[in-house]
């Protein structure tokens, strides 16, 4: 008998976890189930399906249905998860049609992914509803309706408020300036995307928000959404004088981050973690033989601090799913050790990216890195179209080990923290780093790329602070 493989979500996790299963087992049978009415499609691109940037919606499917069926992979969307026997291993699902479904796995790969997480905000939800329906002219941002109802009302000289300046926060608030409307962004912390990069870094962001004319006001705690019959703007107090302020809007967007999909994981009997997410080893394997979990649901230790993490990235979800899915379909693939939270943005022409923790996620660890950081620039100083960079590296303050490093600039950002994510995947040092022999061509990099000048700096602290330096790894020979 084929092995019967079954995925709950179909989004990126669930949609490589079938494939990579696919490819491991060509017999088996796969069954994806998706609450969706669409196929696997890109999450992240949907502010830029806002914004236009990507003409259609719909162009943001990855998986049509026509390909996963063409790989023999069923799909079932528009199809509701009711309940999961492990005893029996039978999922049952019901389709909005009405349609019930019973389906028998050997293997289970949950792909559940989060929800958007909407604080208990005054008037957020619409008066006599469920619990979770939001106001009209209230939104979230995680699906294709999602985006279609936020471009149903966004349009040139509408009023909008964007709640939460984390990465989903500003690129919409950009996709709704790019749209025409007047946005303004209301932070509860002291700076934007602060859970990305640290407070220093974080102003440059902030600074070309300002720079682009939309209002950001920081250190504001949203108590109420005001209007009666559909939301006409918010209400939010200032932390630091307790005095309260009106923000008018004809469209509110909530973007205060989002919560792992667990409550089917519980009730099957996996184990949650301090995070609350679905705790998996490095097979993806939950607590409960056969089966698996992967992406937002889930927790991971972090490669640099060893603590139980949620990443949220699409990109820690896509590998996680291809172990799942070899694993399911009986192969034998492990994960790293660790995530590395490799990260970027680019809202309002600035790039932003980072790898590893924060300096207060670092000292939050008892650990007080040592930091490098330096400004340069993209080209030769000689060179037209040249492009401020700013580099932050943080290293062990015993060893000199890369923990973690930030960029921001105009240009040329994201690829240069990769070099940062593989030199903390090998145990590189600020020595080892800012030896690095780097390309040089004028229209393209200079002589010296600032990512090692970074390492240099942080390097001379060592050197000042310990004349013998952390100790370097001999040359290769």
């Amino acid at each position: 008998m084929p092995r019967r493989i079954v995925i709950i979500g179909g989004g990126c996790g669930g949609g490589t976890a079938a494939q990579f299963a696919r490819k491991t087992d060509r017999e088996a049978e796969i069954t994806m189930i998706e609450r969706e009415p669409y196929p696997q499609y890109s999450r992240c691109g949907l502010p830029y399906g806002i914004s236009g940037i990507i003409p259609e919606l719909t162009n943001l499917i990855e998986a049509p249905e026509e390909r996963l069926r063409k790989n023999r992979i069923s799909v079932l969307l528009g199809t509701n998860v009711t309940r999961v026997d492990a005893g029996t291993k039978t999922v049952h699902a019901e389709s909005l049609d009405g349609k019930r479904h019973e389906l028998v796995f050997d293997s289970l790969v949950l792909a559940t992914g989060a929800k958007a997480s909407v604080p208990p905000i005054r008037g957020v939800t619409r008066d006599g509803g469920r619990p979770d329906e939001l106001k009209p002219g209230v939104f979230v941002l995680r699906t294709i309706d999602d985006a279609k109802g936020i471009q149903s009302i966004a349009s040139k000289g509408k009023r909008a408020v964007v709640i939460g300046a984390g990465l989903v926060g500003l690129e919409v608030a950009e996709a709704l300036m790019i749209r025409g409307c007047r946005v303004t962004i209301v932070e509860y912390l002291p700076n934007c995307i602060l859970a990305m990069v640290d407070d220093d870094m974080a102003q440059v962001m902030a600074a070309a928000i300002a720079k682009s004319g939309v209002k950001m006001f920081t250190e504001f705690q949203v108590t109420d959404v005001i209007g009666d019959d559909r939301a006409k703007g918010v209400v939010a107090k200032d932390r630091k004088t307790g005095e309260e302020r009106e923000f008018v809007a004809d469209l509110v967007i909530v973007a205060t981050g989002q919560r792992g999909e667990t409550e089917l994981a519980k009730q099957i009997g996996c184990s949650v973690g301090t995070t609350k997410q679905i705790v998996v080893n490095d097979k993806c394997e939950t607590c409960v033989e056969g089966i698996y979990a992967v992406g937002d649901c889930t927790e991971y230790p972090d490669l640099v601090t060893g603590k139980a993490t949620v990443s949220g990235l699409g990109t820690i979800a896509v590998k996680m799913a291809m172990v799942a899915g070899v694993n399911a379909a009986g192969g034998n693939e492990c994960l790293p050790r660790g995530f590395l939270q490799t990260r970027a943005t680019e809202p309002f022409g600035c790039q932003v990216a980072a790898v590893g923790p924060t300096t207060p996620q670092l000292e939050a660890g008892g650990i007080k890195p040592v930091i490098g950081k330096v400004r340069g620039f993209t080209l030769p100083d000689y060179y037209p179209g040249r492009k401020e960079i700013m580099v932050k590296v943080l290293a062990h303050p015993s060893d000199g080990r890369i923990l973690g490093a930030q960029i921001v600039g105009e240009d040329r950002v994201h690829l240069r923290v990769n070099a940062f994510a593989v030199a903390i995947m090998a145990g590189m040092t600020v020595h080892d780093l800012s030896r690095l022999e780097t390309a040089y061509c004028p229209p393209a990099a200079p002589t010296i790329d600032v990512i090692t000048i970074a390492c240099e700096a942080a390097r001379l602290k060592f050197s000042r602070a310990r004349p013998c330096g952390p100790s370097p790894r001999p040359a290769a020979t």
